[in-house]
């Protein structure tokens, strides 16, 4: 019997008859919501209508935060504990944490016959528990070769660090960041730099999730409350800007970017001018990892993700040459199949 897995254009990630995860197919059972970010949030709409939605307790408590009209009240969307399987269907579902963000997930699919298929999700490497399956379909949005890192995510956070203390005195700083590497940004920042954090009010929602789960960030105050707006005026301060939030156009002080895709592999900060910085703090398995992680699945068939990150086709050809393992990027023009 051979089983639908593949990744469609709009990003849904097919896992056997009844699974998608991170988007929408109108035949699915369930759908499987890796993590929050925007590029896998697809058509989530259309599936609160239809199906039964699982994601884990971080990452519903974030989705009813940022949108609570109704979330928090509808059956079909269920908090399901990593580690803990659920039936879905002729199917069992598990997740396991990725180490990407609060919440986010791999996510195993074990069929009728006993076959084990998965997906990574978005995933940091290394991980204590990753998927063990037969089939997989991976994320590649590290999956070039020349996204080999000469340096560790202790160094960038390292530098990081050193880099605000060395902008503050010369005035504000502003950090701009993805969700999960802005939180992992405010944790390093607590206790370490001596400064005012100010965020919009969307932002400290969020935050106070994280917290809710364990992170040690410190005060984030409103940019447009009182206590805000005097802290914006003293000219020191550290202005965060999360997903959703306007981005700055020109301001005072120094910007910080956090992101390992717009640094070099061989340096943690990329300078721009004296006031314009990138630091690849980043929550991504690069390359190397991504075929570490490749081998710890066991997996005997990849499908790489050609949708997000534009490395998909260059992705299956290493794992191909350098594994030995039957590899494939993503295809919206067929509907793969896999199986004994």
């Amino acid at each position: 019997m051979n089983y639908p897995i593949d990744v469609w254009m709009s990003g849904a990630v097919e896992l056997g008859p009844d699974v998608v995860c991170d988007g929408f197919l109108v035949d699915k059972t369930a759908r499987v919501q890796t993590h929050v970010h925007s590029d896998h949030m697809s058509e989530f709409e259309s599936s609160k209508g239809t199906q039964e939605i699982i994601a884990s307790p971080e990452t519903h408590a974030m989705l009813c935060t940022e949108h609570d009209a109704d979330l928090p009240y509808r059956r079909n969307f269920v908090a399901v504990e990593s580690g803990r399987s659920i039936e879905v269907g002729d199917c069992r579902v598990w997740t396991l944490r990725s180490g990407h963000m609060l919440g986010a997930v791999q996510v195993g699919v074990e069929l009728d016959d006993g076959t084990c298929i998965g997906y990574s999700g978005d995933f940091q490497w290394p991980l204590a528990a990753p998927l063990e399956v037969e089939a997989l379909i991976i994320d590649a949005t590290y999956g070039s070769p020349a996204s080999v890192r000469e340096y560790t995510q202790d160094d960038a956070e390292a530098e990081l660090v050193s880099l605000i203390a060395r902008l503050l005195p010369a005035g504000p700083v502003s950090i701009l960041a993805h969700r999960g590497t802005l939180q992992r940004a405010l944790q390093l920042i607590n206790g370490e730099v001596q400064c005012d954090v100010v965020g919009s009010e969307r932002l400290i929602k969020e935050v106070g999730v994280y917290r809710q789960y364990g992170y040690p960030i410190g005060p984030v105050m409103s940019v447009t409350s009182p206590e805000g707006k005097q802290v914006m005026e003293s000219g020191r301060y550290i202005r965060v800007y999360g997903s959703g939030d306007a981005k700055p156009v020109s301001g005072p002080g120094s910007s910080i970017r956090l992101s390992a895709y717009f640094t070099r592999p061989d340096a943690a900060v990329v300078e721009y001018s004296p006031s314009a910085f990138c630091v690849a703090l980043s929550n991504h398995a690069d390359f190397v990892g991504t075929l570490e992680y490749v081998q710890a699945t066991g997996a005997k068939y990849v499908i790489t993700d050609n949708t997000r990150g534009g490395k998909g086709v260059e992705l299956a050809l290493e794992i191909a040459k350098r594994l030995g393992v039957e590899a494939y990027p993503s295809s919206s023009e067929d509907r793969r199949e896999w199986g004994k």
